[in-house]
């Protein structure tokens, strides 16, 4: 059966990945670290992910950026810090010992380079509000950077590239006010959200390269025309991140990226091999039925660890507002405290996050069947001619039917949020214990959508939902709704990842190096001691 020509062009780029890899595995000088003090640091690492609730696969990467913006408080970011961060990443396992190649610290010492050279331009052009948004927003860039260069992901990349030239074809816009352009942007950034899970910054990354493709290998002239349209260029990249239209086609391709998805995950497993693959239909077919059942375990797996580090997150969050906030006010400013009530703020959000979890529906087998037809469309198919989606860029909606929606969603904000300090009130809760008990229920609903949103990664079979379902999604919007919002505007005020970060984080990297050296040390003196008595 013939592969379809995206397939073969695929391929070949894999093939080539696979060699240059295997270049790089035959280098011999390599970073490495002692084991002993990994273990402290690793640790370590657990510890101050379980107090920020990230996506696992971005840590590497957020640890990188803490590195940076540690040591921009300290005053000590020069290229030469490149050796202690790479270390210190190893030590952290976010890489492998002895695998990353001493030369890939010099790549790092010039991207640092690069950067305080901006950093140092930006100061001379760009005061108040707009520096510290620049300065944060290129901290993360600068971090990403590093991320790319010490862990590639090219094999990712090639996957992203397929699937946006299988698709780009079949989205069809009707309207006259997004230009084909900005509709190509758009599926990109959904593409990448979708398949690999991209943030913001990841995409803000790749969108500077592709409007600036020698800012990687920048000389002095590129990187003063950055800084001094740098304004520009970030507001550019946050209307692309921030087009009303991303959504709409991010649902649309939910089928597709499934089938990439799996496709990427083949490649990953069988490697260079996987052409052997590719060429037996029958062979495809059993091995991608068998990775589909893997990535169910695995989903599963990854909704329950998900689910016990936002409950801890939200355990230790919750135990200290009782400690520190509602058991003095309650002491001290109202002389009464309801320990009942107190008890219900303690207990309630992470036991509504574990029953939450309890309710997430594996796939059904009707799912994988249409999956592995996706995927043979996909690969021996022509999947290019079909329509995706079409997408109505324009509406004709009267004022007064957009008035009468936003008062029906505003009346039910109303509703609820009256309903429940109704309740609140019925069970003597104070105005203070009301309000972070309002707190944590948002944040719990809006980090329980983002966990089943997890549990519906591979899937592609629609199910009817019951009236049932229907209620409860309807009624949880307005409180979900609240909880997005506090998240994406309180994500920065974090006081354990503060205290983590800035206060703990370096005299505790400081001491996991010195422990370091001195354990060379001593190996260096017990190699003397048994070489004097030879």
């Amino acid at each position: 059966m013939k592969i379809s020509e995206e397939i073969v062009l695929l391929f070949t780029k894999i093939q080539q990945i696979y060699k240059k890899r295997e270049e790089l595995s035959r280098v011999e000088n390599k970073v490495e670290v002692e084991e002993i003090a990994s273990h402290f640091s690793a640790l370590y690492e657990k510890l101050r992910n379980s107090v920020d609730f990230k996506e696992v696969h971005l840590l590497r990467r957020f640890a990188i950026e803490r590195n940076i913006k540690r040591r921009f408080i300290m005053e000590m970011l020069k290229p030469e810090i490149a050796v202690s961060l790479v270390e210190d990443l190893v030590r952290s396992r976010y890489l492998p010992n002895k695998a990353i190649p001493e030369y890939y610290v010099q790549g790092v010492e010039k991207i640092i380079e690069k950067y305080n050279k901006l950093f140092l331009l930006m100061n001379d052009l760009y005061h108040g509000d707009e520096i510290t948004n620049l300065f944060d927003w290129l901290i993360s860039v600068e971090a990403c950077e590093i991320d790319m260069l010490l862990k590639p992901e090219d094999i990712e990349d090639s996957v992203i590239e397929a699937m946006y030239q299988v698709t780009k074809p079949r989205i069809k816009i009707k309207g006259d006010d997004l230009s084909i352009r900005e509709k190509n942007i758009q599926l990109y950034i959904a593409i990448h959200k979708a398949l690999v899970k991209s943030d913001d910054t990841i995409i803000s990354y790749h969108l500077l390269n592709l409007y600036y493709p020698e800012w990687l290998n920048a000389n002095d002239e590129m990187i003063k025309n950055i800084a001094t349209h740098l304004l520009e260029i970030h507001r550019t990249i946050n209307y692309h991140l921030k087009h009303p239209y991303q959504r709409r086609i991010l649902s649309s391709i939910s089928e597709p990226v499934v089938t990439f998805q799996i496709l990427y995950e083949l490649i990953l497993n069988h490697g260079k091999d996987i052409e052997q693959l590719l060429v037996d239909p029958d062979h495809l077919q059993s091995e991608a039925k068998l990775l589909i059942n893997q990535k169910y375990k695995k989903i599963r797996l990854r909704i329950s660890k998900a689910s016990v580090r936002a409950i801890i997150y939200i355990f230790i969050t919750k135990v200290a507002f009782a400690f520190l906030v509602e058991f003095p006010y309650e002491m001290y400013v109202i002389n009464y405290v309801n320990y009942f009530n107190l008890g219900i703020n303690v207990v309630f959000p992470p036991l509504l996050m574990f029953l939450v979890t309890l309710t997430i529906v594996p796939p059904s087998k009707e799912n994988t069947n249409k999956i592995l037809e996706n995927l043979n469309s996909l690969i021996y198919g022509h999947p290019e001619n079909s329509i995706l989606c079409q997408l109505k860029t324009k509406y004709k909606k009267s004022t007064s039917y957009q008035i009468f929606y936003y008062f029906m969603y505003t009346l039910l904000y109303v509703i609820v949020f009256g309903s429940i300090i109704y309740m609140l009130r019925r069970l003597d809760f104070n105005l203070l214990s009301g309000a972070i008990f309002l707190f944590f229920l948002t944040a719990v609903s809006f980090f329980s959508v983002r966990i089943r949103s997890t549990a519906k990664e591979l899937k592609v079979v629609n199910t009817h939902e019951g009236v049932g379902s229907f209620l409860i999604s309807f009624f949880s919007m307005p409180v979900v709704s609240a909880g997005r919002w506090m998240a994406t505007r309180f994500r920065k005020l974090n006081l354990f990842a503060f205290i983590m970060d800035y206060i703990i984080e370096a005299p505790f990297k400081l001491f996991v190096s010195a422990f370091e050296d001195w354990i060379g040390f001593m190996k260096e003196k017990k190699e003397e001691v048994y070489h004097d008595n030879q």
